[in-house]
């Protein structure tokens, strides 16, 4: 994917995002299957990822720098659920649209030959290309599921 698209792929996140304010603070507390989390919970469980990667990832996707392994994602996943109930579903969404906008400003600023150094995720090789368009296909994974409730 060209720095480009990705950038147009968090354009039509945000408008994704902004597209469920419609929903009432009932339908964001509904689980989108039973045992499943609830759109609140999603959005926040996207917003924290997001947040994380601002912090602790992209001031250091330079070539050759070398980054702690992914948290435990089932801890991080479960804070981020149990966050979600501290505020109301429209208060998560624009969390969520400030947290994905700071990454589209950083992405912004990136030079397109930045975009293919190798860097290290534990012993994983990653590049921001790679990086964010795993993220792409993790937003679309949990638009799929709050869409289809």
């Amino acid at each position: 994917m060209r720095k480009e698209e990705i950038l147009t792929s968090h354009l039509n996140y945000l408008h994704w995002i902004d597209s469920l304010y419609e929903f009432s603070e009932e339908e964001g507390n509904t689980p989108y299957r039973i045992g499943k989390w609830s759109p609140k919970e999603i959005i926040m469980h996207l917003a924290e990822w997001d947040r994380f990667t601002l912090e602790q990832r992209m001031p250091k996707m330079r070539e050759g720098e070398k980054h702690e392994a992914f948290p435990n994602f089932e801890s991080f996943n479960a804070k981020a659920a149990a966050l979600a109930h501290e505020q109301t579903f429209k208060e998560i969404l624009a969390y969520a649209k400030q947290q994905r906008k700071a990454i589209m400003e950083k992405l912004e600023q990136i030079n397109e030959v930045e975009w293919d150094q190798v860097f290290f995720i534990g012993q994983h090789q990653v590049t921001i290309r790679s990086y964010f368009t795993d993220f792409i296909d993790h937003d679309k994974h949990h638009e799929m599921q709050i869409s289809t409730k």
